[in-house]
Parts: C-alpha cells; sequence; structure tokens
C-alpha cells in the first residue's frame, strides 16, 4: 500500500500559506509547517521508484539523504523533464516538434532545492548558537517570511505540475549468480558499466551495455592464488565475501588456506626513509 505523500504535502503547505498570512510577528509555524512538504515530495518520488532502492535505505527519513540515493541510482532522477508523445512515422526516427503532443512537464524538488531550503528553514526553529548569535543576533521576521514565500512558490510549482514522478528508463533483469534472486537495474545514460548489488544476498554483478539492448551481467570476483609458490591454481571470491576468516582448500595441492590480517615488522632505515 502506498502513502499518498502529495495530497499530504498538499495540506501541509495549505496550513503554512495560511500561517504565514496570519503572523505578524517572529513565531515560527509556517517555518515548521513548510520542512513537512518538503519531506513528502521527496518521499513521492522515492516511494515511486521503491523496487530500485535497497530496503534499508525505505528507512531513511532525512530528504537529503534519501535524494541522494535516487541520484546514485540515476542523477537524472532528480531533474525535471518535460514529456510529450507522437507517432514515428518511420522506426526509430523521433517525430519533428509540430507532431508532438506536449503532456506537460514533471517539475522535481531537486537535491538543489534541499540543499537550498531545507536546513536554512531549520535554522529559525532553534535559538541561535552562540556564534550565530555573536554573529548576527537573533534571525529576523522578514528574513524568515521571505525565505518562506520563495520556498512556497517552488513547492507549488511542483505540486501543481500535471504529471509527476516520470521513471522513463532503460532496465535490465537477471538472475543473481550466487542466490538466483531476480535482480533489476536502471542502465545510466552513458554509463559503460555501472555495479548492481542484490538485495537479497548482496552479491555484486557489473552490469555493461554489449550493443543491440543486450547486457551483460558479469559477477563481481577477486581472485585468490594458492599461497604455495609452485601452485598455479587460483579460485574466485565474491567481492563481499572477502575479509577475515574465508577459508578454502586449493584444488590444485590440497593445502587449507584462510584469509587473515597480517603483521609485518619494519626496519628502523625503512622507516625512516618513509618519513
Amino acid at each position: 500500500m502506498n502513502a499518498d505523500f502529495r495530497y499530504l504535502a498538499k495540506q501541509a503547505l495549505v496550513r503554512a500559506k495560511a500561517d504565514l498570512a496570519a503572523l505578524q510577528d517572529e513565531r515560527k509555524y509556517a517555518a515548521l509547517e513548510l520542512r513537512f512538504p518538503m519531506e513528502a515530495v521527496t518521499y513521492d518520488r522515492a516511494q515511486a521508484l521503491k523496487a530500485e532502492m535497497p530496503p534499508e535505505e525505505y528507512k531513511t527519513w532525512q530528504s537529503r539523504k534519501l535524494m541522494q540515493v535516487l541520484h546514485d541510482i540515476d542523477p537524472s532522477l532528480g531533474m525535471s523533464a518535460s514529456i510529450a508523445v507522437g507517432v514515428e512515422e518511420t522506426y526509430g526516427v523521433e517525430p519533428p516538434p509540430d507532431k508532438l503532443q506536449f503532456l506537460g512537464t514533471d517539475t522535481v524538488f531537486t537535491l538543489a532545492d534541499l540543499k537550498e531550503h531545507y536546513d536554512a528553514i531549520g535554522n529559525y526553529l532553534h535559538v541561535p548558537s552562540l556564534a550565530q548569535f555573536m554573529k548576527g543576533g537573533m534571525p529576523g521576521g522578514t528574513k524568515l517570511r521571505a525565505r518562506c514565500e520563495k520556498v512556497i512558490a517552488a513547492l507549488e510549482v511542483v505540486l501543481g505540475s500535471p504529471i509527476w514522478n516520470a521513471t522513463f528508463g532503460v532496465f535490465t533483469e537477471f538472475a543473481c549468480g550466487r542466490c538466483e534472486s531476480p535482480v533489476r537495474k536502471r542502465m545510466p545514460h552513458g554509463k559503460s558499466e555501472v555495479e548492481v548489488t542484490c538485495f537479497e544476498c548482496k552479491a555484486q554483478d557489473v552490469l555493461s551495455p554489449q550493443g543491440d539492448q543486450q547486457v551483460l551481467a558479469t559477477p563481481k570476483m577477486v581472485p585468490m592464488p594458492c599461497g604455495n609458490e609452485g601452485c598455479s591454481e587460483s579460485i574466485s571470491i565474491w567481492s563481499d565475501e572477502v575479509k577475515p576468516g574465508v577459508h578454502w582448500t586449493c584444488k590444485g595441492c590440497g593445502e587449507h588456506w584462510v584469509l587473515g590480517f597480517g603483521v609485518k615488522r619494519v626496519a628502523k632505515e625503512d622507516d625512516e626513509a618513509a618519513k
């Protein structure tokens, strides 16, 4: 069941506008209310992409951190986009602009917007620190009102968008090479390689486009050669399994090996040379 974060954002925006219109003193209700819709529109965008987000990120409540997660999935997810549709008279050839029907613009409250406004609004909700007070004293009501009006204007455009959460992209799906769970990954435009982690077992693969809309999934493995000088046998270990305590038996010489930390004495002359 999905939450209607856009509705919650619109309700909070109504309350903030009412508070701002009514208040003539330095009370901070409008600033407090405006943090709510900034969070809600971010959660709404993340909710549309939850199939591509690691489950542990669902618990992230900080808006900037959550938007950064979306940027890591694909930087274009944090950008506004206009959408138009039309019929290709020739397959693969985009119709001319006059043959396209404009559907609208999906305006996003971006990571840059959050960085500009979220903490700035929060500054009005706390008593200034000693350093802030010595520098400028208590923040004035005029600055607070101007900041709130700027945030309201930006949010009204976002919430007034005729379309929202457009998530077009090129995706690949494959079975995890370790646990065989289905893995789905968006392929960012212009990247020759992208890493993907299985949500179930945390195994990593490297995806690389092969042309003709084909994608090669290569397990991210680390080679572990046998420690015997006369043995050329080697095994491969999943990258997330490379940690102290991992052990294996060499198929070539039969020796048992374990991965661990090592401590090496540094000669005094070598230590001096390193300095």
